[in-house]
């Protein structure tokens, strides 16, 4: 299932279904060292006043430069879209694989 991502998702909000996708990508993808995500960093942008709420998948130090990934949540039910050069990667499996388990209850990496 690699490539982007389209899917919907049950949840209170676009912005809470992101925000738990940033806390377990913190924990799972870059803080636990996993090799697939060594060189990156998230970036949450979830004040919708903005726009639609989103996360970056940025390269470390590089947090204004373009994003290498982009997760996008808006609607009712949520709209879950992924797009940018690591939605054409064979990590793209693994990512979306991760926010399907995450937003359906699995808890741990």
């Amino acid at each position: 299932m690699a490539g982007p991502f389209n899917g919907e998702f049950e949840g209170s909000s676009a912005t809470s279904v992101l925000q738990n996708i940033n806390e377990r990508g913190l924990t799972c993808w870059i803080k636990s060292g996993d090799k697939a995500f060594r060189g990156f960093a998230l970036v949450p942008e979830l004040d919708t006043r903005s726009g639609a709420p989103r996360i970056l998948i940025v390269k470390s130090g590089q947090s204004q430069g373009l994003p290498q990934l982009v997760i996008q949540a808006s609607g009712d039910p949520i709209k879950l879209s992924t797009y940018g050069p690591l939605a054409q990667q064979r990590i793209s499996g693994r990512i979306n694989r991760d926010i399907i388990a995450w937003n359906t209850g699995r808890k741990g990496c």
